[in-house]
């Protein structure tokens, strides 16, 4: 999230129908307002030079608050205690947290009052090799196990508390606000362990993901996803439906806490010939509709902008796009927020094959909402694909790159 990321862009600077200056700037004009019901949400986590303004705008728009928190950075002590660059050295030694640790944290929670939900922003690197921390005389004599079973059984759990820690903290403070973790997940964000890869290889290269998280889950809320694109490619479109699908089926074991996927209108800067430039129009789409067909109750758009003041920042164009593609989502919100997700096949494995994601969300008796993407396709082409809604049989039609967006109910079917 600091480097990259949850995240999305400038937000849709255009100028005045006649042009302008920066005062006379309206990147609102003509942008739908999105009304979720049935428990689904949007949320405005975006900076930017005129945030305060912009802001008041997505509020009016439907957006709800949030409040983000970069909890290890030291700011007022310009980054002499900084906990992120402390725990570099800490590598594989998650005893040695530096004496300061509670004192900054605590301080940079009591200074950000939250609007909205609130999240911590901590992504720290951690080693889960138990096997070589052992090796290391500081660490065991630090962890105060005898043997190694003991050591083992400890290490995750004290890597744990660099996360939970905050997050109880935070609870303690602010008592009725909803707290998250960006960060680490109960499944971790990944592309290649995902593509093309088997249901037993995935869960090898995540195994500790989940054991890590059972010592952090009693302290959240909500659970996020980070689905940041990395390519302009269709894989995009089932990276980004896997790691919701994956983190939404592996927290149902904690409870029926909702999904949160964030997002950001540009490329991850991970990828150094996209990087900041942002998404393509038809990945826009996907990115809005998607993830409520993949587990998620709510979609975060993160970014810096909108930077009124950076004329050197082209502004998003691309953001009408995807508040247009959200507006579809809402008016079916009611219908997706008190359906059922149907996963008759996994993500990874229309991924491998490379076959077209559909969804449904069963409402009702033959009453589904479904959604259905063939980004495999060019933009020219159109393809259809049968499923069924109960005892109903549906065949669903995809234009190029772009969503279908039905409401199927008996013999009768809507497009949104």
């Amino acid at each position: 999230m600091k480097s990259i990321v949850v995240a999305f862009g400038v937000l849709l600077s255009m100028l005045s129908r006649d042009g302008g200056s920066t005062e006379e700037r309206t990147p609102w004009i003509d942008i739908p307002t999105v009304q979720m019901r049935g428990g689904l949400s949007v949320f405005w986590a975006m900076g930017g030079s005129q945030s305060e303004r912009h802001r008041k705008e997505a509020v009016a728009h439907g957006f709800q608050l949030s409040t983000a928190l970069n909890t290890f950075a030291d700011y007022p002590g310009k980054q002499k205690e900084n906990i992120a660059n402390f725990a570099k050295s800490a590598l594989a030694n998650p005893w040695a947290k530096p004496p300061f640790f509670e004192r900054i944290v605590r301080r940079n929670i009591e200074a950000r009052r939250p609007e909205g939900i609130f999240f911590h922003d901590i992504e720290i690197p951690y080693s889960n090799d138990a096997e070589a921390a052992w090796e290391n005389a500081q660490t065991r004599k630090l962890s105060g196990a005898s043997s190694f079973p003991e050591f083992e059984k400890d290490y995750l759990k004290e890597w744990s508390t660099w996360f939970s820690l905050p997050l109880q903290w935070t609870k303690e403070i602010y008592p009725q606000t909803p707290v998250g973790l960006y960060g680490v997940q109960p499944f971790r964000r990944d592309f290649w362990g995902i593509a093309g890869k088997s249901a037993s290889q995935i869960d090898g290269s995540h195994a500790t993901d989940l054991e890590l998280w059972r010592n952090i889950d009693r302290y959240v809320d909500y659970y996020i996803a980070s689905i940041y694109a990395f390519y302009p490619t269709a894989d995009s479109v089932f990276y980004m439906a896997a790691n919701v699908e994956e983190n939404y089926t592996r927290t149902k074991q904690f409870g029926n806490r909702p999904v949160y996927a964030f997002e950001w209108l540009r490329y991850h800067n991970a990828n150094k010939w996209e990087k900041n430039r942002e998404i393509d129009p038809w990945l826009v789409e996907a990115m809005a509709i998607v993830p409520w067909f993949s587990g998620a109750k709510g979609i975060v758009l993160w970014g810096w902008e909108p930077n009124d003041d950076r004329p050197d920042l082209a502004p998003y164009a691309v953001f009408d796009r995807y508040m247009r593609s959200l507006a579809r989502v809402s008016k079916l919100s009611e219908l997706i927020g008190r359906g059922t997700l149907v996963v008759d096949t996994p993500t990874y494995d229309l991924w491998s094959k490379r076959l077209p994601l559909v969804r449904k969300i069963v409402v009702g008796q033959d009453d589904c909402v479904v959604m259905a993407i063939n980004p495999w396709q060019s933009d020219n082409e159109t393809t259809s694909v049968e499923t069924t809604c109960g005892s109903a049989p549906l065949r669903v039609e995809m234009k190029g790159r772009m969503v279908t967006l039905l409401h199927s109910v008996g013999p009768a079917k809507a497009f949104f």
